[in-house]
Parts: structure tokens; C-alpha cells; sequence
């Protein structure tokens, strides 16, 4: 698979970044003067503008390489979006996109430290340890902050892990009885696709989470909730079939990527 790459710092792009949404209303005149009206999901899709200066030769080179194997606006690539949560319903764990195991009880409705009901209990009914789980079609050897505010009654520690290939990385999270943003910033020396968030739970641990969120970059943002739609847009193609660069001094390049990202097959 082919993905939108990182720079050397970790960090996706530049900032400011520029983005556009643009969505379709298809609209039929009948007979009798009315109009019915329908979206048109298909022609849903985000335009992007990401400006860069001052890039090293070998970010420079990440670019153009990308460009040349997706042959201009040929072919899709994944882009990550760097003010997104990369994890889909980031508060409702009953849906198909966490895997929960099967001791792990799960109560919604919880108070959150944002003052809100969208906080779950996670309750580790087993005698092993418990997890909730999402996975998400991006580079495992990505730079990845993984973030979540915890609280729980009776003094505890969780895991949070991120995993690709078979290798994991752990962070042991001491969780009391104030909210707590957890974060861990890593990667995975591995060239496969697809990497996994999970929580794991001691054995009879009861915890309140909130916010999971997965970014691509070395520190967390914002929390940002998401539904059915989150920040990795798979089918992403360049906007122009030239890309053009600016040498200011030796290392140091300048240009504007223009890309388009299709959304119709996220919703």
C-alpha cells in the first residue's frame, strides 16, 4: 500500500493546513412544481493544501516518491489527517470497530471530565487480564501519540498498547480517582500495514475511559469525538499531475501539495 508520508520529525505535515469539504445535493423538479431532494454520498470528498518549507532533501525525496508511484492523480494512496482522531466511534465501544473481549463489561453513559455522558466503564469481570481494541489501515512504522483520560475508585494500573506485526508496545498507566489524560508517543520497526490501540485491563479492574484517541504525530491534540468517520482517508490521490519545488539552499525546499481525498466509502 502506498501512504501519504511523515516528515523526520514525526509530525504529518506543516501547519497551517487548509482543507475544504465539499458535499452534493441532488435535486428533481416533478410535475407539480415540488422538488425532491437527495445527498449524493458519492461526490462526497475533502480537498487539502499543505504547505512546506524549509524541507530536508530526504523529506523532499518522500514526496516526490510517493508522487511518481501514484503517477500524478493515477492512483490512491492513505493519507492521514493530522487534525483528526484516527480511531472510528472513539466513545462507543459496542460497535464492530472494537474488538472487546468477552469478560470485559461495558457501561455507557457514564459523567465525563468534560461534563458531558460520554465516558464508558470498562469492568474486567476474569481473572487475566481484559481489552478493548481498534485496528486501523495505516503504517505500522508511522510516528503514533495514542491519548485517554481514565479515572477509576479503587487505585489501579492499565495498559495502553499499540501493536503491529505481532510486536507491542506497552505503557504502563497508573489510573486514580481524578481524570487523567494517558498519553503514549510511539512507533513500530516494522513495514507492515495495519497497526491496533488497545486498553488493557487487569484482572477485577473497573475503570471509567473517555476520549480514546489515536493521532498521527509525537503529541497529543484536542480531543476530537468521531462517529462513523475518522481521520484515515484511504482513498487519496494527488489534486495536479505536477508537483513543483523550490531549492532556497542546500536542504532546504519549498512546495504546495494539493490532494483530494474521497469520503463516500467512510460513511
Amino acid at each position: 500500500m502506498l501512504y501519504y508520508p511523515q516528515l523526520t520529525s514525526g509530525a504529518p505535515c506543516q501547519f497551517p493546513v487548509k482543507t475544504r469539504t465539499r458535499l452534493r445535493t441532488v435535486s428533481n423538479e416533478i410535475p407539480g412544481g415540488g422538488n425532491i431532494r437527495m445527498s449524493d454520498p458519492g461526490a462526497a470528498a475533502v480537498r487539502w493544501q499543505l504547505q512546506y518549507v524549509g524541507l530536508t532533501d530526504g523529506e523532499r525525496s518522500s514526496i516526490e516518491q510517493l508522487f511518481e508511484a501514484a503517477e500524478g492523480r493515477l492512483t490512491t494512496f492513505t493519507f492521514l489527517d493530522p487534525t483528526d482522531n484516527l480511531l472510528l466511534w472513539s466513545e462507543d465501544y459496542t460497535k464492530s470497530v472494537w474488538t472487546v473481549d468477552p469478560l470485559l463489561q461495558v457501561a455507557a453513559g457514564t459523567v465525563d471530565p468534560l461534563g458531558g455522558n460520554g465516558a464508558v466503564q470498562l469492568t474486567n469481570t476474569g481473572q487475566v487480564p481484559q481489552s478493548a481494541k481498534q485496528s486501523i489501515e495505516a503504517a505500522s512504522w508511522f510516528q503514533y501519540c495514542l491519548s485517554v483520560y481514565l479515572r477509576c475508585d479503587s487505585p489501579t494500573e492499565i495498559q495502553l498498547v499499540l501493536s503491529a506485526a505481532g510486536q507491542e508496545l506497552r505503557s504502563s498507566i497508573p489510573v486514580g480517582g481524578v481524570w487523567s489524560r494517558a498519553t503514549k508517543t510511539a512507533s513500530i520497526p516494522s513495514n507492515q500495514n495495519g497497526i491496533s490501540f488497545r486498553l488493557e485491563l487487569p484482572a477485577g479492574a473497573r475503570v471509567s475511559v473517555f476520549g480514546a484517541q489515536m493521532e498521527p504525530q509525537l503529541a497529543p491534540g484536542n480531543y476530537k469525538k468521531t462517529l462513523d468517520r475518522a481521520g484515515v482517508y484511504s482513498r487519496t490521490r494527488f489534486d495536479s499531475d505536477s508537483l513543483s519545488m523550490t531549492t532556497g539552499a542546500p536542504n532546504q525546499h519549498s512546495c504546495v501539495v494539493n490532494l483530494v481525498s474521497s469520503i463516500s466509502e467512510l460513511t
